[in-house]
């Protein structure tokens, strides 16, 4: 909108609106120029498109020029160990959650997109193995056997199997999305012979002393399900097996779309108490527990 334009209609030079706007334009210019390996070198001049994009992103420093580069701020920006290559993952997904939430969809975990599946799958895989070697490097230095709930993609399943060759683990997923892609993913990684994906409830599990280590995202669990499911995965666990559940943070939208709410974490302590745990402790936003 040019200049004279705005001041006929009396609009401000630069409204909060364009503010808001400019940075979702950066954000997926992030992602283009990830999808197409163009973080670390320039753009064709005919291709005027990420030339541009390339430019906005050195006009608001996240990359660097003479030779062209991620900027600090560029590189610190991934969740912990996804490269900036595979950021356009990354965007995609978050600009996606964005629409659908702009357009009115309820609450939950309903992504269809295979590549997009894969990448949170990829991403949690990472974080979730970070978070359990923190919170229980005792119990993960000798599971046998280990329960992912909402299992995704298998990302988590996959990656712990990888480093831990002795590890069996189930996987509960409720996405027939999800369930699809896991399948394939862990056939095709060879672990399906350690690994089962099961198209159930964490509400429904049955299991008796069959695991050594159990993992829970809260934020993707309805309230209602998650206080039948606590109760359950004690049961499922073996003695001083432990259980490591991730809360969405009370201020945290991106997680409250998720479907399962906020939850406090002195309300976690209590209802994991109540379901039966012991020496119940608490890590930022997440909570461990002893069977």
């Amino acid at each position: 909108m040019n200049e004279s334009f705005r001041r006929c209609l009396r609009l401000p030079v630069v409204s909060e609106f364009d503010d808001l706007n400019a940075q979702l334009w950066t954000l997926g210019a992030i992602g283009r120029l990830a999808d197409q390996g163009l973080l670390h070198r320039a753009a064709d001049p005919d291709d005027e498109l990420s030339a541009l994009s390339q430019q906005l992103l050195v006009d608001t420093g996240w990359l660097l020029t003479d030779p062209l580069r991620p900027s600090a701020r560029l590189l610190a920006a991934p969740p912990p160990g996804v490269p900036v290559s595979a950021l356009s993952g990354y965007v995609r997904e978050q600009l996606a959650r964005i629409s659908r939430f702009a357009e009115g969809a309820p609450a939950g975990w309903n992504e269809l997109d295979r590549d997009r599946i894969r990448w949170r799958g990829r991403a949690s895989g990472v974080i979730a193995h970070g978070i359990i070697e923190r919170c229980c490097p005792d119990v993960l230095q000798r599971a046998t056997d280990f329960l992912d709930v909402g299992t995704g993609s298998g990302g988590i399943a996959m990656r712990l199997c990888r480093t831990m060759p002795e590890l069996r683990v189930v996987g509960l997923e409720i996405s027939p999305a999800a369930l699809d892609v896991a399948r394939i993913d862990v056939a095709a990684a060879g672990l399906d012979d350690r690994i089962e994906i099961r198209d159930q409830s964490v509400s429904a599990l049955t299991d008796v002393e069959a695991y050594d280590l159990a993992w829970l995202p809260q934020q993707f669990i309805p309230r209602s399900e998650l206080l039948e499911a606590l109760p359950r995965v004690f049961r499922s666990l073996r003695p001083d097996g432990a259980l490591v559940m991730a809360l969405a943070s009370e201020s945290d939208l991106s997680n409250l779309v998720a479907g399962g709410g906020t939850l406090s974490t002195d309300e976690a302590v209590k209802l994991l108490e109540q379901a039966g745990f012991r020496g119940v402790e608490t890590y930022d936003q997440v909570v461990t527990g002893r069977r």
